[in-house]
């Protein structure tokens, strides 16, 4: 299976500088790999770390196999079995919201980092100065306390089946309104304005309604967050086409 563009390449652009780099990095909440197999296949003399709680250690392990600098470890962020000041880089996509303490978690990332070394991490954006996504947020909060009691396969059929509603509904219209110049900025306050397709949404769909966990941030609860954790030169901005802050600091 070949992976070319992943989470990995929307994070590397929105940060705008390199994030492998070094010896050894992290890779941390990997899921099925795909970030780990990309990250690894570009940079053939980086060792990268892929931690993750869940099964999918298994889908990167056949995802990976051949390539010789990728570890493989079965491992909560919240109490990861590494030691102390060992990595050039750590790289987290969309887990530490999903934690029962995005704190205590960075704390661990930071912890095993070397001095100076970035962490790069993408959390949930709460919408507090949109009024429509933040609308959208608690109607999905609300629907999560029915469908996080359904099988994982019920979850899934239910979101590919509201995808396409979804779609039409606010993904299109914010489509046709980004084309004028005067209405691109009345686009982006539209939830789900990143469809790209009637099926393109079925997978965050997934991700909200699934999880039984889920931590919101402002601008500045990420500037805190990370503060806390400890760590300096803290930058935060926004994925280009898709909710959600990206945040890049480095261990003090």
């Amino acid at each position: 299976m070949s992976i070319d563009k992943w989470h990995f390449n929307k994070m590397e652009e929105a940060i705008n500088e390199p994030l492998v780099r070094g010896k050894m990095g992290i890779d941390i909440g990997s899921g099925c790999g795909y970030d780990t197999y990309i990250m690894a296949k570009n940079n053939p003399h980086v060792m990268v770390v892929s931690i993750d709680l869940s099964d999918g250690v298994h889908k990167t392990k056949e995802l990976t196999f051949g390539l010789r600098n990728v570890r493989i470890i079965k491992s909560s962020i919240l109490d990861i079995s590494i030691k102390d000041n060992l990595f050039d880089f750590a790289y987290s996509f969309g887990v530490l919201h999903h934690t029962v303490s995005p704190g205590r978690g960075l704390a661990e990332i930071a912890r095993i980092l070397k001095r100076s070394a970035p962490a790069f991490i993408y959390l949930y954006e709460d919408h507090s100065d949109n009024i429509f996504k933040y609308a959208a947020v608690k109607i999905v909060r609300l629907i999560r306390l029915f469908t996080v009691k359904l099988p994982p396969q019920a979850v899934y059929i239910l979101s590919w089946l509201l995808s396409p509603f979804v779609f039409m509904l606010f993904s299109l219209p914010a489509k046709v309104l980004r084309n004028f110049v005067a209405t691109s900025s009345i686009a982006q306050k539209i939830p789900f304005n990143f469809g790209r397709g009637p099926f393109s949404l079925k997978g965050d769909l997934y991700d909200r309604f699934s999880a039984p966990i889920e931590f919101r941030f402002s601008k500045k609860g990420v500037y805190d967050l990370f503060s806390r954790a400890g760590f300096k030169d803290i930058f935060v901005t926004r994925m280009k086409d898709r909710a959600g802050w990206i945040a890049r600091g480095y261990k003090k």
